[in-house]
């Protein structure tokens, strides 16, 4: 999330503005972005990302692998 939240200060996007595009509730949208063990859909990454003009992006590799979530 802290790379969304720097996409987002980043375009001049105030959550105000994320609540408008994504019809997201604007206390949800600050705990998503505020609180550590916040656990959100990927419904909610898919549409946060697509408003700051990013995408989500999963990769599955070998389990001797570090697992990246990337966003």
């Amino acid at each position: 999330m802290r790379e969304l939240k720097a996409a987002r200060k980043a375009k001049g996007l105030s959550l105000a503005d994320i609540h408008e595009r994504t019809g997201m509730d604007r206390s949800a949208l600050s705990k998503l972005e505020n609180v550590a063990d916040e656990n959100p859909t990927i419904d909610t990454l898919l549409r946060y990302a697509g408003v700051v003009g990013k995408r989500l992006q999963i990769q599955v590799v070998d389990s001797h692998h570090v697992q990246k979530w990337l966003v």
